[in-house]
């Protein structure tokens, strides 16, 4: 049966560039070390080196089973460090997720911040489309996301609440010929103007929410024909190209020449969710509970 102790012998061999340099820093006998790889190759079934030249060489198969094996072997490692920490009382680190029209404004960072004192753990931050975030969650990459409905699959193997839902505004040049006198504005009014966003085939999230908007309104949205369904929507607004529907907490981000402008439509509310896995963490569990006491005790600004 093959071991980790092999998978180890593989990957120095591949970095330290041959079995002479990989027996020297492993403190292993040359021959000992070109037994535990063939043991290896007769285990799995394929050859991992190509063995008909000179310097040796990785197989294709071999290549693909290194490439992963790395991969898995940083991760390993990484939770056993993680692990280690955690015996000697030092921080966890939780991963968070949240998509990229979910900004990290003041709210978050001090919750976080707050989170972090709390319980003792460390945050790493990572920006993620709310459907991926559904999928690493399930499979344990990260711990918390942050979500902007709808999103194309349910959420019925997840733990999910309401934190917040906040006004849509329109996002326009501030000289948009258009525009520049609207201090309110309806959707439909916005039928034959050019869009910089448009709504992603396989997700949902703010470019959908904005598309149906405007679909409840009678049209399709006409867009430019360079788009974004990221924030780099706004410098597509900030250099002319178009407008585009945006949640309020992008006030934050917004470049200087760009305005939002208030839709007086209902039903222009946008809500974000906080998901987390049904594995009974006790920490991950406070923590969503202490977020949404935050946001329960303090609305978004």
């Amino acid at each position: 049966m093959w071991t980790l102790k092999q998978f180890n012998y593989l990957i120095t061999i591949v970095e330290t560039g041959g079995f002479i340099a990989a027996s020297e820093k492993l403190f292993i006998a040359q021959s000992a070390l070109s037994r535990q790889i063939k043991n290896l190759e007769e285990e799995l079934g394929f050859e991992i080196f190509d063995r008909s030249e000179k310097k040796i060489k990785l197989t294709v198969a071999g290549e693909a089973l290194y490439k992963s094996l790395k991969t898995n072997m940083d991760h390993l490692k990484s939770s056993i460090a993680s692990a280690q920490s955690i015996s000697r009382g030092e921080g966890r680190i939780i991963k968070i997720a949240h998509s990229s029209s979910i900004v990290l404004d003041q709210n978050k960072l001090e919750v976080f911040e707050q989170l972090c004192d709390t319980h003792n753990i460390d945050i790493e931050m990572n920006t993620l489309s709310s459907e991926l975030q559904l999928e690493y969650l399930l499979n344990g990459s990260i711990d918390l996301g942050f979500i902007r409905p709808p999103i194309y699959h349910n959420l019925d193997e997840v733990n999910s609440i309401s934190l917040y839902t906040a006004p849509l505004y329109v996002a326009a040049h501030i000289a948009d010929p258009v525009l520049s006198e609207k201090e309110n504005i309806s959707i439909r009014e916005l039928a034959l103007l050019n869009f910089v966003s448009v709504p992603h085939n396989a997700r949902g999230g703010l470019s959908y929410l904005a598309a149906n908007l405007c679909q409840v309104n009678g049209f399709s949205p006409k867009r430019t024909r360079i788009y974004s369904r990221k924030r780099s929507q706004l410098e597509l607004v900030a250099n002319g190209f178009g407008i585009c529907i945006v949640p309020e907490e992008f006030k934050v981000i917004l470049p200087s020449n760009v305005r939002l402008i208030p839709i007086q439509d209902e039903n222009k509310l946008s809500e974000v969710k906080l998901i987390w896995k049904k594995d009974e963490d006790l920490l991950i569990d406070c923590c969503a509970a202490s977020i949404h006491a935050y946001y329960n005790a303090k609305p978004i600004n």
